[in-house]
């Protein structure tokens, strides 16, 4: 019985330090999606088009695959393309929207939700983004998940 206990605690103590890295790791990645959409949000507002280009192009930089970068900014470059926001769906990201920001592990991506005020049906929607990230923990693909209406922007998922 000693020798089954051993060998439990013994398993035990190595799988421990492997899940704990592995939430880590979950961890750092919300956080760093988080960081993106934030500074994202800011970017977003510029009404000066060459400004937005200019800081949007280093924000790809740092957060997104050069493969995502690309498809993002062939569709800015392009005049005959409707360019659709693929980073929030054409949907946009407000700054007041960030204090309601979520981003949780879904399987093999991460759910970004954050609510928008919609000023021409004066609602709020709460639109959901699936994440993908690399091998490198760069952001690889966006997709739209969802865009649903809620009564406040404090009633994200429910």
């Amino acid at each position: 019985m000693k020798q089954h206990l051993i060998k439990i605690l013994l398993l035990a103590l190595f799988i421990l330090p492997t899940v704990c890295l592995a939430q880590q790791q979950v961890d750092s990645n919300q956080s760093y999606i988080r960081m993106f959409y934030c500074k994202y949000a800011v970017i977003y507002q510029s009404p000066n088009f060459d400004d937005f280009y200019k800081q949007y192009t280093a924000l790809l930089d740092e957060y997104a695959s050069s493969s995502f970068k690309q498809s993002v900014l062939s569709g800015l470059d392009d005049p005959n393309s409707p360019a659709a926001e693929i980073v929030t769906d054409d949907n946009g990201i407000q700054k007041l929207s960030l204090s309601n920001l979520k981003v949780e592990k879904r399987g093999a991506f991460y759910l970004v939700s954050y609510p928008i005020y919609d000023s021409d049906t004066k609602k709020y929607i709460e639109i959901g983004l699936d994440v993908t990230l690399d091998s490198h923990g760069k952001i690889q693909s966006v997709s739209g998940s969802y865009a649903k209406e809620i009564k406040t922007p404090t009633d994200l998922n429910k």
